[in-house]
């Protein structure tokens, strides 16, 4: 028997050394497709030009594991004084990949439009509480929704699909109106569910959604501006390297000039938030951008005034971060209000 076999090995070498060498590839790929949960749980995506996916938004992200992200949208308690009468948060959906190079779809995006009231367990809810209210509205003209006490559903599809134009970078833009007696404490777990989803057209687009929902921020200060980093509030055991990018938060009350200067190698801003005509209504001279600054740093100065009319009583900035070059360290330090051994974005006010 075994001189038979000898026999065929010599006649057949070629043969089983080609059988040897695709075992072993067929093993170094099974090895790849099941990696350790602690690879998979730890998504890091550096800032990739080259890895853009033309149609994104401020809020709605990519649908994991058919799970649609909880995304808290921190706001100041409104007063009586406040001349403001509901708590807004605005969604963009864009017809270009807001992380990349800016470059635009060539041809108009179609995508449904899906809107749900839900609980935190993302299950639609049956009742909303009294007196309360919450408005979609579109482009700042036209209420798409409104759901309130008397609302026998709280669901609702657009009966067209909704259109991005291109020729140009475009944006449709969702706001979501949460009634000025909206509890920021016991309303938590109440959250308006956006999902846009390409049409089969565009088999290169996929969809985006979140639940968004009102949190109240809690500063030591009543008044005046302060910034934190969103992921950071998240969980008590949040970490850097945990997050593909960053939602840095200017939030206020008050006229205040606040500057942000960065270390471009290490980090990357939303380039739509400072460009001219960019993804913002900002109003002239509200935001200024300087390139290579002091020691190269690039700067924005954010002209804020809560009170202004002009720039619709804002009292809230957005500002979207990406890594450059790999991690930013394994605390929270990369941001600060004075620059230092690993601090790669500073963060400061006039009055301070």
């Amino acid at each position: 028997m075994k001189k038979k076999i000898f026999k065929f090995i010599k006649k057949q070498w070629l043969l089983v050394w080609t059988l040897i060498v695709l075992t072993a590839l067929l093993a170094v790929v099974a090895s790849a497709e099941y990696p350790g949960t602690n690879n998979y749980m730890k998504r890091v995506v550096v800032y990739d030009e080259s890895s853009e996916m033309m149609f994104s938004s401020n809020l709605l992200t990519l649908i994991d594991n058919n799970r649609i992200q909880y995304q808290p949208y921190y706001v100041r308690q409104l007063t009586g004084s406040d001349t403001a009468s509901t708590y807004d948060v605005d969604v963009y959906v864009w017809n270009y990949d807001i992380d990349g190079s800016g470059d635009y779809y060539k041809k108009n995006i179609d995508y449904g439009l899906e809107i749900k009231v839900v609980d935190n367990h993302g299950d639609t809810i049956t009742a909303l509480g009294s007196n309360k209210l919450i408005q979609i509205v579109k482009n700042d003209t036209d209420v798409i929704k409104y759901f309130d006490s008397s609302s026998s559903s709280f669901e609702y599809t657009s009966s067209e699909n909704e259109t991005i134009s291109t020729d140009a970078r475009s944006q449709n833009k969702y706001t979501i109106k949460f009634s000025k007696n909206w509890d920021l404490t016991n309303d938590t777990n109440i959250r308006v569910q956006i999902k846009a989803t390409p049409t089969s057209e565009f088999s290169d687009l996929k969809p985006l959604a979140a639940a968004i929902g009102l949190k109240e921020e809690r500063t030591e200060q009543s008044s005046g501006w302060e910034y934190y980093i969103n992921e950071k509030t998240l969980s008590s055991t949040a970490a850097p390297d945990k997050y593909d990018a960053y939602n840095l938060v200017l939030t206020g009350s008050g006229s205040e000039t606040i500057t942000i200067e960065w270390d471009t190698t290490k980090i990357a801003v939303n380039k739509d938030f400072y460009e001219t005509n960019g993804a913002f209504p900002f109003v002239s001279g509200e935001v200024t951008y300087t390139s290579g600054g002091s020691g190269g740093w690039d700067r924005i100065v954010i002209s804020a005034n809560s009170y202004d009319s002009a720039k619709d009583y804002r009292n809230r900035y957005d500002i979207q971060l990406y890594k450059v070059d790999g991690e930013l360290g394994s605390t929270w330090d990369f941001i600060g209000k004075t620059r230092a051994v690993g601090t790669y974005i500073t963060v400061t006010k006039a009055s301070d």
